[in-house]
């Protein structure tokens, strides 16, 4: 499955499923108590990203998120061509050549609850073709539960359907599992796309990931480790080896973290 090449940014050779297999031994993690600062809205809201200051405080400000691009000169910014409310969304470039994997991603390390929804709107041009996947949402995790060392853990990507259209999957990094929808539901093109995903940590085999698009259930893995240790980082943009045209840009809004499910109508 070529979106395992999204393990690249992670600069780590094949010890990585070794030592996560014994990270697992060590039991059931601990719920975290750092939950960083509360965001806009109810308390069950840790945080929001609305890209309405302009600019990518809101991920940065306190220390606690950040960027990340490989492979691209453009930074992620704030932008009015394209909003999904207010006036600002983020813009994502994403560049891939010669196969090698392009990555523009906004992260968070806090907040990061002991099972938590990580929500965000994505606006994915028709204008794109989509060669193998393109990741837009991701989690990762740390060798050494530092925020050090990290490694990929799971990734919402799509993919080109057979008959037209892109749908999304979800890869599990550690086992090495690539979960496709029975009947896969298209992802509009042109449009704003909510992908929900709840991640419930755990380091034995009682963890779960799902995914909603639109508020529909699409995705879940249930009965397996999820991470390593008790760090986390959430990323969220674009990620790819191959799309046209190079640059390809994507848009994301209204990211959110929180102990609840928002649904497309938050």
């Amino acid at each position: 499955m070529t979106a395992k090449q999204i393990v690249l940014r992670a600069r780590l050779d094949a010890r990585t499923t070794g030592l996560f297999a014994c990270l697992l031994a060590c039991g059931a993690c601990e719920k975290q108590a750092d939950l960083g600062s509360i965001g806009d809205g109810p308390a069950s809201i840790l945080w929001r990203g609305t890209f309405e200051p302009g600019n990518l405080s809101e991920w940065t400000g306190d220390g606690e998120g950040g960027t990340y691009t490989q492979n691209v000169d453009m930074k992620s910014s704030a932008t009015t061509a394209m909003a999904h409310s207010g006036r600002y969304s983020g813009l994502i470039a994403i560049a891939p050549t010669a196969s090698m994997t392009s990555t523009s991603y906004l992260y968070r390390n806090q907040p990061s609850p002991a099972a938590g929804y990580y929500s965000a709107w994505f606006y994915v041009p028709s204008s794109i073709t989509v060669g193998s996947w393109l990741s837009l949402t991701h989690f990762s995790g740390s060798q050494t539960g530092d925020g050090k060392n990290l490694f990929a853990l799971w990734d919402v990507n799509l993919y080109a359907l057979p008959g037209g259209g892109l749908a999304a999957q979800l890869y599990d990094y550690v086992h090495q599992v690539n979960l496709q929808q029975p009947t896969p539901v298209s992802v509009p093109l042109d449009a704003w796309v909510q992908f929900e995903v709840f991640l419930s940590k755990a380091t034995g085999a009682t963890g779960e990931v799902s995914v909603w698009q639109n508020g529909s259930l699409i995705l879940q893995r249930s009965g397996v480790a999820t991470v390593p240790n008790e760090w986390l980082q959430w990323d969220a943009g674009g990620a790819s080896t191959n799309v046209l045209p190079t640059p390809a840009y994507v848009y994301m809004d209204d990211a959110a973290i929180s102990l609840i499910r928002l649904g497309p109508g938050s």
